[in-house]
C-alpha cells in the first residue's frame, strides 16, 4: 500500500495534469455537441454514441496515466516490438474484420470490442515515438543521406500500407506533419524539406491519377464550390450554411435548423465543428479553437523545456498532429479544404480518435515527468 501511495504521489507531482484536464474538458465539450448532433437522422440512439465516446475517453485517460508513468527511453528500447505492433495493427485492414464507414475501408471490428477501431489513428501515436527514436539514433548527424533515407522509407511504409489497405487519404495525411515536426525538432536541414517538396511536385501528376474520381472532384470543389452542388459539393456547402447560420451566439443547443433535421452526414464526427457553429455560434467555435490551441501550446511549451532531444521531438510530433488535424478539419468545414475523413481532436465522435489523442498527450506528459532521462542508451 505504501508503494502504491508513493507511485500516486509521484504521478500527481510529475505528470502534466493540466494537459489531462484540458483534454477532458475538450471531450466533455465535444460530447455535449455530439448529444445534439446525434439526435436526428441517425440509426443509433444518442445514448449509444455517448457510451462509445465516454468508453473511449475512459480508456484514453488510462492510457495517458500508463504512458506518463513510463519513461519514453524505456519504451524506445522496444522499438522492434513497437514496429511489429504498428505493422500488425495496420494489417488487420487486410482481414475479414475490416469494415467500411463513411466511404473508407479503414475500420476494424474485433469480437468483444463494442466499437470499431481505426488502426491508422492509433498507429500515428506509436509512429511518432518510433520515428523520434529512429532520428535520435543518428543525433550526431541527423541530416546525412542514409539517415534521411531511412526516415523517408519509414514514412512511405506507413503511408503505403494505409493507402493500399484502406484508401483513407485523410488519416494518411496526418503522418506527414508528425514526420515533419519531428525532423524539424531534430535539426534536420531545411534543404531536405525543399527537396521533398520538389519531389512531391514532380510526382503530383502520378499522385493525382492515383486518387479516386470522387476525391479528385472534392479537391476541385474547393476552387469552384458550385461545380457539383447536389453531390460532391453538397457537404461543404451545407457546412458553410450551418456555420454561417449560427451567427454570434448560435441558434441554441438542440435547436440547429440543419443539425436537428439530420441533413448533414457526419455532423457528429468529421463535421462536428459545423454543428457546433450552427448551434453555439461564433462564441462556441472560438471556445473550441481556444481550447485546442492551449493544448497545442502546452505541448510546444513542454517540448521547449525538455532536457533531451528525443523528448522535444516527441512533443513536437504530437503538436504537429494536433495542429494539422485541427486546421484541416476546420478548413474543411469552412469550405477552404477538400472534404476528407479527418476528425477534430477530442471533439469528433470516435473511440479510436479519443484514445489516440489521450495516448499522444500521455507521451508529452511522460517527457515532463521524466526530465532526468538522458536518452543515451536508446
Amino acid at each position: 500500500m505504501g508503494e502504491l501511495k508513493r507511485e500516486v504521489r509521484a504521478f500527481l507531482k510529475g505528470a502534466d495534469l493540466l494537459l489531462l484536464f484540458l483534454g477532458v474538458c475538450a471531450v466533455v465539450f465535444g460530447s455535449v455537441v455530439i448529444s445534439s448532433a446525434a439526435r436526428a437522422g441517425q440509426t443509433r440512439a444518442v445514448a449509444s454514441f455517448l457510451k462509445t465516446q465516454l468508453i473511449g475517453a475512459a480508456i484514453g485517460v488510462v492510457l495517458f496515466i500508463a504512458i506518463s508513468a513510463v519513461s519514453l527511453d524505456l519504451l524506445a528500447k522496444f522499438w522492434k516490438w513497437i514496429l511489429g505492433f504498428n505493422l500488425l495493427l495496420l494489417l488487420l485492414l487486410a482481414t475479414p474484420f475490416r469494415a467500411e464507414e463513411g466511404g473508407n475501408m479503414s475500420w476494424v471490428y474485433l469480437p468483444g470490442i463494442p466499437f470499431g477501431i481505426q488502426p491508422a489513428e492509433i498507429v500515428k501515436v506509436t509512429f511518432t515515438l518510433l520515428l523520434a527514436a529512429q532520428v535520435f539514433r543518428f543525433r550526431e548527424k541527423p541530416s546525412g543521406i542514409l539517415p534521411v533515407g531511412g526516415y523517408v522509407a519509414h514514412l512511405l511504409l506507413m503511408l503505403g500500407l494505409i493507402y493500399v489497405l484502406s484508401k483513407d487519404v485523410g488519416v494518411a495525411l496526418i503522418y506527414i506533419p508528425a514526420f515533419s515536426f519531428v525532423l524539424l525538432a531534430a535539426g534536420v536541414k531545411l534543404r531536405w524539406f525543399a527537396l521533398g517538396g520538389i519531389a512531391v511536385t514532380a510526382a503530383s501528376p502520378l499522385l493525382w491519377r492515383m486518387l479516386s474520381p470522387r476525391l479528385q472532384a472534392r479537391i476541385l470543389i474547393v476552387f469552384n464550390p458550385m461545380l457539383d452542388p447536389e453531390d460532391v459539393g453538397w457537404q461543404g456547402l451545407t457546412s458553410m450554411r450551418m456555420i454561417g447560420g449560427g451567427g454570434l451566439t448560435g441558434q441554441g443547443l438542440y435547436n440547429g435548423e440543419i443539425t436537428q433535421t439530420g441533413q448533414m452526414f457526419g455532423q457528429h464526427n468529421d463535421f462536428i465543428f459545423a454543428a457546433l457553429g450552427e448551434e453555439l455560434g461564433f462564441i462556441g467555435c472560438l471556445g473550441c479553437i481556444l481550447l485546442l490551441t492551449v493544448i497545442i501550446l502546452r505541448c510546444l511549451w513542454i517540448a521547449r523545456r525538455a532536457k533531451n532531444g528525443m523528448g522535444s521531438m516527441v512533443c513536437c510530433g504530437v503538436a504537429g498532429i494536433l495542429i494539422f488535424q485541427t486546421f484541416l478539419n476546420i478548413a474543411m468545414c469552412l469550405g477552404v479544404a477538400p472534404v476528407i475523413g479527418i476528425t477534430l481532436p477530442f471533439f469528433s465522435y470516435g473511440g479510436s480518435s479519443i484514445m489516440a489523442s489521450f495516448a499522444a498527450l500521455g507521451l508529452v506528459s511522460s517527457v515532463k515527468r521524466h526530465p532526468e532521462r538522458t536518452w543515451r542508451d536508446v
